[in-house]
């Protein structure tokens, strides 16, 4: 590179860097400097004129090949989406009450139809052969029948907004069904009642409700790992000769590299029981790097129990019900 050019190169830098404190001045001062322009239009014809004559981030942009740290200054970067613009594209969430919501249930074709569950409203109308009058699901259109969305009680007095005293799988359905329509269907807002009051904000049990949503993954993450450790055995029946409990390396949909053999497995706090396919040989799992053990697996764990009359251990089991 000749002296001509390393000059050329070391003036333009310092003319960007210049260009630089001139954008930091401005974006500090811009409000400043718009009521200027604004009284001066003058200026800013100028200050138009001057961009085109000295097109400083065009010839940095060309001197990459040279210095490629250039492209990484401030001024080269793209202009951020501003917040105002991000709230213009926010769409505002309207409120309903109960008998507001009952106008949209698909029957005036210029409404609807609407549904809510937990008190989120969506707009079902791209499934209105559905939600629309004589659709299977038509019932759910024009209020909030969260309950029966796992219930499966289609009546008057199963279509409400009430579920409290709901199992665990009830409440991740819920959950499940709220994630369907919030990636299937429009969200419009929210239902004035249960879950939500008259400004929007989220009633006391609306957090109940998601307490127990909680709650349920939270059992249901500690099933999965309870039933790694014992797996569901495979089971069927018939009348004469009971029930038949067994189980191979992929019972109860747990894959595995050993079989294991049944036994009665009591869950604390419950009095009924379950079949578990048991490991039955080597250290217990709560502990499998146990050096010393005495190779018989988890059967010692103390809520387990054998089968009457069933070989101890053997992989299949017959249990005679009355």
């Amino acid at each position: 590179m000749n002296a001509y050019l390393k000059t050329f190169l070391v003036a333009s830098i310092g003319v960007a860097l210049v260009s630089v404190a001139i954008q930091v001045v401005t974006i500090q001062y811009s409000s400043e400097i718009s009521k200027v322009l604004h009284a001066y239009p003058s200026l800013n014809m100028t200050s138009e004129t001057l961009k085109s004559a000295f097109p400083i981030q065009k010839l940095l942009l060309s001197l990459n090949k040279y210095f490629p740290s250039i492209r990484n200054l401030p001024f080269l970067q793209p202009v951020p989406e501003s917040s105002a613009s991000t709230k213009s594209k926010k769409v505002k969430e309207k409120l309903f009450t109960s008998e507001q919501l009952k106008k949209f249930d698909g029957k005036d074709e210029s409404k609807g139809p609407y549904l809510s569950i937990l008190g989120r409203v969506y707009n079902v109308r791209k499934g209105k052969k559905h939600y629309g009058p004589g659709g299977g699901y038509e019932f759910f259109s024009g209020r909030d029948a969260s309950r029966s969305f796992v219930s499966g009680d289609f009546s008057e007095a199963g279509l409400v907004d009430d579920v409290s005293g709901l199992s665990g799988s009830d409440y991740i359905g819920l959950d499940e069904w709220v994630k369907f329509y919030d990636s299937d269907y429009k969200y419009i807002g929210k239902l004035i009642g249960r879950y939500y009051d008259k400004n929007g904000e989220p009633t006391p049990f609306y957090y109940e409700t998601q307490k127990w949503i909680s709650e349920a993954y939270a059992k249901k993450e500690k099933d999965n790992v309870e039933k790694k450790i014992f797996p569901p055995c495979n089971s069927e029946w018939n009348p004469e000769s009971g029930s038949r409990l067994w189980c191979t390396k992929r019972s109860g949909g747990i894959e595995r590299d050993w079989v294991g053999v049944p036994r009665k497995l009591f869950i604390p706090g419950q009095s009924n029981s379950r079949c578990a396919c048991v490991k039955n040989f080597g250290p217990p799992s709560h502990d499998p790097k146990r050096v010393t053990h005495n190779d018989r697996g988890d059967l010692d764990h103390p809520n387990l129990q054998e089968y009457a009359n069933c070989a101890p251990h053997q992989p299949e089991c017959f249990v005679k019900t009355d």
